[in-house]
């Protein structure tokens, strides 16, 4: 044996034992050839679509598939109802300009938002917007930036439809009522309305509600509560309202969780979703904006002007807030989802398998009466768990119908009837207002403020907007940030960058146009004592094009007086101002409004969130 073979010696092969035979069968003479058998489970029988995918994949299939097509059936549904309209109804609202026209900053400067980012909301939001902008491109509707965000927000409404249907399913609803929760959920005419605007509770309701639905998971893996935790994290940084989903969450945790491994799952899900969560402060401090500091803005100075400084909307209770007339628009809209929903929050919390969905919706029943601020979209929060509530109890209802012994038929036919007669009387109303969303059209006089503009005005001009018209009129030619001009950035009422107020010292005065749309004026009404900057400008503009009428009319105002102006175009004078007709043929005098003019107040009202 030479150095070598002491070194590395040889490795014994493993002995190859020929497969078992049976006593019948002969062996092959010595030296034949073996060749595999051609037929249906040869190598070259054609295999089924079904056996080509993994085996994980393929017990999915047979698992549901039932499930799949009914699940199809409500999403082409919800898709039909929700995006028939969806950019003409509701009329915009300042909050989804805001975050498409953050999307837009991202998209093409890089940065979190058009003007300064003061750590209003987490960025998280308007970055799935942007990147939902970027994987769609020319698919997108128009005319218009908010209108082509609103086509995306589909996206979102149905993945929320279809991980209700799933929650349901895993709550033990039987398939009709947990069809019976998609329906409610979508086709509501209050959530038609919400859901197709582009509000940041549209894009975090996908995330709270698969954070329920990994909790839910039967298998009761490690794996799942890791990853409920970390979409609840990702939910709190999409819209930080999702926190009062909380306790529900953490209770269907403990309900579904193996005692023997319950230690390791709740780590789990209490890790993945604090370290995710974490990652905003971190944002923060390392850009050195964690803490109040001169010259910069902070997360902990946004933190608290949210809470403890910025002007609230009142307690419900008291019949002159603004927080009561909010939600009287809300059950004005649909009384019976809300109504239902929050009413039947003692008998979710009576069936074991309910009470995180009554714990979720008591949570957020009792949170707006300690008299803060009140968004207007906090209600979209609401809609799964309220569709969830009176599904579940339906469907309880029908199994305690079924366990009880005689008088079987007589409880189940009070079930079914409870039912019809909701259909009933809830079906009509629903179908009407539906209906009227998928038709109406309540943005054609800003498209038609738009055009004027684009065809009248000087691109140096300086303009005072809302944020729905910013991204279009910097897309035309204007300059951004100083020469279109967001209304709410001309005090600190609601925000506190300090970015308007620094650069522009005249104030009003530094301005050529404004446009006064049902936004402003809205925000007007709500801030008695505020934005004082804005009143002065349209106290000292006159009308020079106006479109539609009434609460949803749009005035194009040009600023008149001495010392007034950008300087950047000529001053308006005591000369006839161009104004247009359908055509835009004719020129005249315009007349003099006034800003003052109370328009309807409509049902459901607009409010920076």
């Amino acid at each position: 044996m030479n150095t070598s073979q002491l070194l590395d010696p040889p490795r014994r092969q493993p002995a190859v034992r020929p497969p078992r035979r049976g006593a019948d069968e002969a062996a092959p003479p010595i030296g034949a050839v073996s060749i595999p058998p051609v037929g249906p489970s040869g190598a070259g029988a054609r295999r089924s679509p079904t056996a080509r995918l993994t085996p994980a994949a393929s017990a999915f299939l047979r698992r549901h598939a039932s499930a799949v097509p009914i699940v199809l059936v409500l999403l082409a549904g919800v898709a039909v109802v929700l995006g028939s309209g969806i950019t003409h109804y509701p009329g915009f609202s300042d909050d989804e300009g805001t975050y498409a026209a953050q999307a837009w900053a991202v998209l093409t400067q890089g940065t979190l938002a058009h003007y300064t980012y003061w750590y209003d909301h987490p960025p998280l939001g308007w970055l799935q917007l942007a990147l939902l902008m970027r994987l769609a491109g020319p698919l997108l509707p128009g005319p218009g930036a908010v209108a082509a965000a609103r086509g995306l927000m589909l996206l979102p409404a149905l993945a929320s439809a279809a991980l209700v249907y799933v929650l349901a399913r895993r709550l033990s609803l039987r398939p009709v009522f947990a069809a019976t929760a998609v329906l409610l959920f979508a086709l509501s005419p209050l959530a038609v309305t919400l859901l197709r605007q582009v509000y940041l509770d549209n894009l975090a309701t996908p995330w709270l509600l698969g954070a329920f639905v990994l909790a839910a998971s039967p298998s009761r893996r490690l794996w799942a509560y890791a990853a409920s935790g970390a979409c609840f994290a990702v939910a709190m940084l999409t819209k930080e309202t999702s926190l009062l989903a909380l306790p529900g969450l953490g209770l269907l945790v403990l309900q579904r969780v193996d005692r023997r491994t319950r230690s390791f799952c709740l780590a789990a899900f209490g890790l993945s979703c604090g370290l995710i969560a974490l990652g905003y402060p971190l944002y923060a401090l390392l850009k050195g904006e964690l803490l109040p500091g001169r010259g910069h803005v902070s997360l902990l100075e946004a933190l608290t002007f949210q809470l403890y400084r910025r002007p609230g909307t009142g307690s419900p209770l008291a019949s002159s807030s603004a927080a009561h007339h909010l939600i009287a628009g809300w059950l004005h809209t649909d009384p019976w989802l809300l109504a239902l929903g929050v009413g039947l929050i003692p008998c979710a919390l009576a069936v074991r398998g309910l009470r995180p969905v009554g714990v979720v919706l008591a949570v957020f029943a009792v949170m707006p009466l300690h008299g803060g601020y009140l968004p207007q979209p906090y209600v979209i929060g609401l809609l799964p768990f309220c569709a969830l509530a009176i599904a579940g109890v339906l469907n309880a209802s029908w199994n305690e119908s079924t366990r009880s012994s005689g008088r079987t038929r007589l409880r189940r036919a009070a079930v079914v009837a409870v039912a019809v007669s909701l259909l009933v009387i809830v079906g009509p109303r629903w179908q009407r207002g539906d209906a009227y969303a998928m038709r109406a059209d309540q943005t054609r006089p800003e498209h038609a403020a738009e055009r004027w503009i684009a065809a009248h005005v000087d691109r140096r001009a300086r303009l005072l907007v809302d944020d729905t018209l910013y991204v279009d009129l910097v897309r035309m030619g204007f300059a951004q940030r100083f020469g279109v001009v967001w209304f709410y950035k001309m005090d600190f009422t609601t925000n506190l960058d300090p970015s308007i107020v620094r650069h522009l010292p005249g104030g009003w005065r530094s301005f050529d146009y404004v446009v006064s749309t049902p936004v402003i004026r809205s925000a007007l009404e709500q801030s008695p004592g505020g934005l004082e900057q804005v009143r002065l400008l349209l106290q000292n503009s006159r009308p020079v094009a106006t479109f539609g009428a009434g609460s949803e009319r749009v005035e194009v105002r040009r600023v008149v007086g001495v010392g007034v102006g950008s300087g950047l175009i000529p001053r308006a004078g005591g000369r006839p101002h161009p104004k247009p007709s359908r055509r835009a043929a004719r020129s005249g005098r315009a007349a003099p409004g006034s800003i003052h003019e109370r328009a309807p107040r409509s049902r459901i009202r607009t409010r920076h969130s």
